[in-house]
This record gives C-alpha cells, sequence and structure tokens, in this order.
C-alpha cells in the first residue's frame, strides 16, 4: 500500500511540472510518465484516466498547504503566529509560486470538470474559515461556534463583522499572491511581507478591542 501511495505522490509531482510548464494542455499519460521516468503503463496502473490523475495532483497540493499550515505553531503572541500562518500561504519563494501557478491552472480548468470544482470549493471554503479564526485571534475575540452570529459587538461598542473582514483576508491573500507569482523571488520575499503586514494594520487590526 505503501509504494502505491508513493508511486502516485510521485506521478502527482511529475504531473505538476508538466503543468508548470506546459499547462493543463501538456498533460497526458506519455508526458507524466516521461516526466516522471516511467513507463505508460506503470502510469496507468496508478491512474485509470487523465481526468483521475489531474484530481489526484490537485488534491495532492491542497493536502501539501494543508499540512504545511499545520506545522506552524498557534501559541505565544498571536500577531507573529497568525502572520506566519498568512506568509505560508504567500508565493514567497520559487518553489511556491510554481505551486501557486500550478494551483491556478488548476482552478482554471475545473470549470469543466465537477470533482475539481468540488475541491476548489471545499479548499476556499476552509482557508476562509481559516481566516475568519485568524482576524478573530487578531481581536482577541472568542472561537466562534456554529450557533453565533458572525457580527459581534466590540468593546467600544462597534460592530466588528468578523466574516467580512475575513473574506477582505482571504481577497487580499489571493490577489497578492498573483501579484508575487509574476516577481523575482527575491523580490517577492520582500514585498509579500511588507504588503501584507500594510493590510494587517489597515483592515484587520485597526477593529482590535481596546
Amino acid at each position: 500500500m505503501a509504494d502505491a501511495r508513493d508511486g502516485r505522490h510521485r506521478l502527482a509531482e511529475a504531473l505538476t511540472r508538466v503543468v508548470a510548464r506546459e499547462g493543463i494542455t501538456g498533460v497526458s499519460v506519455r508526458a507524466v510518465a516521461a516526466e516522471a521516468g516511467v513507463s505508460g503503463g506503470a502510469v496507468q496502473h496508478h491512474f485509470r484516466t487523465r481526468a483521475e490523475m489531474i484530481r489526484f495532483a490537485m488534491e495532492w497540493i491542497s493536502d501539501g498547504v494543508e499540512h504545511r499550515l499545520s506545522r506552524v505553531a498557534r501559541w505565544g503572541d498571536v500577531e507573529e503566529w497568525t502572520r506566519e500562518i498568512l506568509l505560508e500561504l504567500l508565493p514567497l519563494d520559487e518553489q511556491r509560486q510554481r505551486e501557486h501557478a500550478v494551483w491556478l491552472a488548476f482552478v482554471a480548468h475545473a470549470a469543466t470538470d465537477p470533482s475539481l470544482a468540488d475541491l476548489r470549493n471545499r479548499t476556499n471554503e476552509k482557508l476562509l474559515e481559516m481566516y475568519a479564526r485568524i482576524v478573530r485571534a487578531r481581536r482577541s475575540l472568542p472561537p466562534t461556534s456554529a450557533v453565533e452570529e458572525p457580527v459581534v459587538t466590540t468593546m467600544d461598542g462597534q460592530v466588528d463583522d468578523v466574516d467580512e473582514d475575513a473574506m477582505l483576508l482571504q481577497a487580499l491573500l489571493d490577489g497578492l499572491s498573483l501579484h508575487l507569482t509574476e516577481m523575482q523571488p527575491d523580490e517577492a520575499q520582500r514585498r509579500g511581507p511588507a504588503l501584507l503586514d500594510r493590510f494587517l494594520e489597515l483592515v484587520v487590526d485597526i477593529s482590535t478591542p481596546a
């Protein structure tokens, strides 16, 4: 079982390299086999169809990002660890720039594959929930429950709409990632954190209760 899983992961990694170089249109059993250094029969042993192979690779990237985020310690200074989580999502180096470009190719392809669209939607929902938790943490608000309203009142009587600001945070990360992917890695590493900090200061932290 472990060998089969490793084999599928090896092919998923090869597929992402093909997508990074040629886009989704470049994906075929032959292309992935050549990239992975295996036979076409070995690819078909793990994946019956091209669509199945693409879906697995998209899940593999999503799971990898989720695992990376789970390794960030969530204790100590709240502003520091929440910022570290957000920085993990930004394409600040060559590897993550390639990963983001490949993910965007998968997202675009999702328009033709309902199962990819479902994975895209589930990933976005998970991220939005995480952004809401980050907003709450940075504003010293208690974790929400399923029955709580997302709109709360701060200590100074102001209305604090966590969900709306979480969506703004998600939009910022999505848009900023697009720009950072087009930059040289050293420029992305310099500008990405600074732009994130500015947004957090202007939008997320401005409503922090006194």
